[in-house]
């Protein structure tokens, strides 16, 4: 007896202990599902750019520095399009706006527009620094005296207002940490006010530790030693903020003060917004379409609620798992309850089919139920292997989501196959069934039966005309998909008429960018910003990068410590056009920043670090296909390292920049995923078959369904994005399934009667039909996707579909016709 034949005894041990024992191991099961479901409702959702690297990745902890630092640099930013910016009515309604949101908001820091705008100049030897606006122009003159000084002021070009004066900003600078005083779990420190670094030990105006003694916000010790122990804003805060900022927004939008809401944190709020809404509409439309099939298939409702009972509950327990472990609901575990939704109830069905066949003959529910998990247990139980080793292949990606994707949904299948070989036989214990006559003809054979004894007659009759056809299609195929292109372009996951990505449009067409790349100069020495070489190369550096661009990337506008000290100097020189430059005395650039910082600005604090080592570089640039966008971080990297020498080391960081990193990774990691998931399953294939020769040439049609998903993304211009990239492994370890329950069975035949024909012929009776209702199953499991509101969720729900059904057709014709060639009849494997 081989060891496959005594797992199946084994299984028929265990189906009797599990009928004798059906009641104590519901029991013990659901007491098991309520206490680890009490953690569901701490489940969190993380939709942040940051969220997308994992905690311990460089780049993350080099971004929370940098945000620790100078702050967030996720803002709002909201577009005021109208007939002329400059205009007396327009410039009262945008001051009340302005202070509508000042006012309104909660956890902001500050709001910037043209109402506040910093003006600086000299006046009797005198610097000041004060708003662009102190109250609104009260005639023509005042209007025209405005806009000289805003036209004249490089600054605000394509920043406060667009070429053509139609459009100007409003931008929302969001508070560093979350204003939740009470522990918990940071999105990019593990540490919190547990660590006693809270309001409680006093480090407050009450102790003196105040302005006067130095100890203000702009202090290292004050933002980097504290700021690790904080939590950042949270993902309900920005949702707040942004909910709140859009009902403002509704009461004042008319058709002369149109406003667009954008900027990276609108976008990560409306991914979340998204991401909940279709969660909800998926899992619903997901049970009516599986209680549409179990009713159709078994005509039972023991049929329909058991496997209902099983996937609920594996649902339950996968996310309270994922809140236990604290891997927060992101875009990519978003497919997760749909993918495990199928996956169980395609194992239910396979156990039910062979269970209520086999009951319609003998009324017996233990001897039906013994037969069932000897017949198909052990192929179940290799199923779900192979589908949670595809899936988990992706827990070794840099792509946090996606790694967490890899080990909870496997873990899930892994849940969801306890459930079917322990849960579902105890409830099928303790259900009293009657037998249900099918229509079928003399022979005993149902239409279905029929449709499936032609298609295996069809397969082995003619094998080489459809290894030749199939051999056509695949070469065909690999052409067409050799012209896959590579694309991340989270901006066009939304709508076309979705309001952020209209104004995201809005904004780049107009004010030529709506995100921006940070960099950061680190001279390494304490006054190093003081050094007017240093002052010189970023200025060069602001106003030639644009050299380096190509395609749609450029930077529309670059920000930095250079342009307060430009319109310092320039004022400290009777406001004289010649002397908007730098000083190249050191001593008087450590002056003119000490004057500008006693005006009572604290423009500086978010430019310049407090000891003058370190300055941030922002890059203004459009939304772009982050592809692109890297390809330029790579060229200005390069030529920024070339500018400053050995002067300052230069990084690039900031949302933008990480958007960028993230999808490089995804694809190194999908590379990786692949290799690993066919690796592993060619294995557990070949175990399985018990032959190398055999196991390997069964995964041959499995590589089909990814060779036809390529083809049909070039033909329809879809592009091979995070979400994309995701389907390969995922269709490799959906598609096996079929292809493990056709070989399990063909194996056992074959050997018995050794008889190619016979074997495929009693393969695709005794399995065949929850093969193919499996795979509706899973294909309608996953088209219910195309409900979602983001493009890229719609895609990946046709694709996987696709993969199914093409995975289907290559186990009930190609994996026929392979076995008709390589077995020859009377002969054993």
């Amino acid at each position: 007896m081989n060891w496959r034949a005594k797992t199946e005894n084994k299984l028929e041990h265990f189906s009797d202990w599990i009928f004798d024992n059906a009641k104590k191991t519901i029991t013990a099961i659901l007491v098991l599902v309520v206490i680890i479901g009490s953690q569901l409702p701490s489940l969190k959702v993380d939709t942040t750019t940051e969220g997308f690297l994992h905690k311990s990745d460089p780049m993350r902890i080099e971004y929370d520095v940098f945000r620790d630092q100078f702050g967030r640099d996720e803002k709002l930013m909201i577009a005021v399009k109208t007939k002329n910016i400059f205009d007396i009515g327009f410039l009262e309604k945008l001051d009340s706006f302005h202070h509508a949101l000042e006012n309104e908001l909660p956890n902001i820091k500050a709001v910037d527009s043209l109402i506040n705008a910093r003006n600086t100049y000299g006046a009797e030897g005198e610097l000041i620094v004060e708003p662009l606006i102190d109250t609104i122009p009260k005639n023509k003159e005042d209007l025209e005296r405005l806009k000289e000084v805003v036209t004249n002021n490089s600054l605000y070009e394509n920043s406060l207002y667009s070429e053509d004066f139609t459009m100007t900003t409003v931008t929302i600078d969001t508070e560093t940490y979350s204003s939740i005083n009470t522990p918990q779990e940071s999105t990019s420190s593990d540490l919190d006010d547990d660590l006693g670094f809270d309001d409680d030990l006093g480090f407050d105006d009450d102790l003196g530790f105040d302005d006067d003694l130095g100890f203000d916000e702009n202090i290292e010790f004050d933002e980097e030693a504290l700021g690790e122990q904080r939590l950042y804003l949270t993902d309900a805060e920005n949702d707040e903020i942004i909910a709140e900022t859009q009902r403002i927004m509704e009461r004042y939008s008319d058709s002369n003060f149109e406003i667009y809401l954008s900027g990276s944190a609108a976008i990560a709020g409306i991914f979340k917004q998204a991401l909940m809404n279709d969660s909800a509409v998926f899992i619903s439309l997901m049970m009516i379409v599986i209680m549409v099939v179990l009713f159709a298939l078994f005509r039972r409702v023991s049929g329909v609620v058991l496997p209902l009972a099983c996937v609920s509950l594996t649902l339950i327990m996968t996310v309270s798992l994922m809140s236990i472990f604290s891997a927060p609901f992101t875009m990519a575990t978003q497919i997760m309850p749909t993918f495990l939704l199928a996956v169980v109830t395609s194992a239910s069905i396979h156990l039910l089919a062979v269970f209520y066949k086999d009951f319609a003959s003998t009324n017996d529910t233990k001897k039906s139920l013994r037969y069932a998990m000897g017949h198909s247990g052990l192929a179940i139980i290799m199923t779900s292997i192979t589908t949670a080793v595809g899936l988990w292949s992706f827990s070794f990606s840099g792509v946090a989501p996606v790694a967490d994707l890899g080990v909870f949904a496997s873990s899930g299948v892994m849940v969801g196959l306890v459930f079917t070989l322990v849960f579902l036989p105890s409830l099928i214990s303790v259900t009293k069934f009657k037998p249900i006559s099918q229509k079928a003809d003399k022979d005993g054979n149902t239409f279905m039966d029929k449709l499936l004894i032609g298609i295996g007659v069809f397969a082995t009759s003619r094998p080489k005309l459809i290894i030749s056809v199939s051999a056509v299609i695949i070469i065909c195929a690999a052409i067409i998909a050799s012209q896959l292109r590579f694309s991340h372009f989270p901006l066009q996951w939304l709508p076309e008429d979705n309001f952020a990505r209209v104004a995201t449009e809005a904004v780049d067409e107009n004010l030529k960018g709506s995100l921006t790349l940070e960099v950061i100069i680190d001279t390494k020495k304490t006054n190093g910003l003081y050094n007017p070489e240093v002052l010189r190369v970023i200025d060069d550096v602001s106003q030639n990068i644009n050299a380096i661009s190509t395609g749609n990337m450029f930077v529309g506008k670059v920000i930095s410590y250079i342009d307060v000290i430009k319109e310092t100097n320039r004022a400290l020189n009777e406001n004289r056009d010649e002397f908007y430059a730098i000083p190249d005395d050191p001593d008087l650039i450590a002056q003119e920043f000490l004057l500008f910082e006693s005006s009572g600005n604290n423009d500086l604090a978010s430019l310049v670090d407090s000891n003058y080592s370190k300055a941030r570089l922002t890059l203004k640039t459009p939304f772009i296909d982050s592809l692109e966008a890297n390809v330029f971080i790579d060229n200005a990297q390069l030529y920024l390292d070339q500018k400053f020498g050995s002067l300052a080391k230069v990084t690039f960081t900031g949302i933008g920049t990480l958007m960028t990193v993230t999808f490089e990774e995804a694809i190194y990691s999908s590379g990786v995923s692949y290799i690993l998931a066919f690796s592993l399953i060619a294995i557990l294939m070949v175990l399985l078959i018990g032959n190398v020769k055999i196991g390997l040439i069964s995964m041959i049609p499995n590589l089909l369904p990814i060779i036809i998903l390529s083809t049909i993304m070039v033909i329809f211009k879809m592009p091979l994005d995070m979400f994309t990239l995701l389907i390969g492994a995922i269709a490799l370890g959906l598609a096996v399934d079929d292809t493990v329950h056709f070989m399990h069975n063909f194996r056992r035949y074959e050997l018995q009667y050794n008889d190619v024909d016979k074997a495929v012929r009693l393969t695709l009776l005794g399995t065949g039909r929850a093969i193919t209702l499996t795979s509706i199953v899973l294909a309608l499991g996953f088209l219910v996707l195309t409900f979602s509101q983001m493009n890229n969720m719609f895609d990946f729900g046709v694709l996987t579909a696709c993969a199914i059904l093409v995975a289907l057709l290559a186990d009930f014709f190609l994996m026929p016709a392979i076995m008709k060639l390589i077995i020859k009849d009377k002969e054993s494997i």
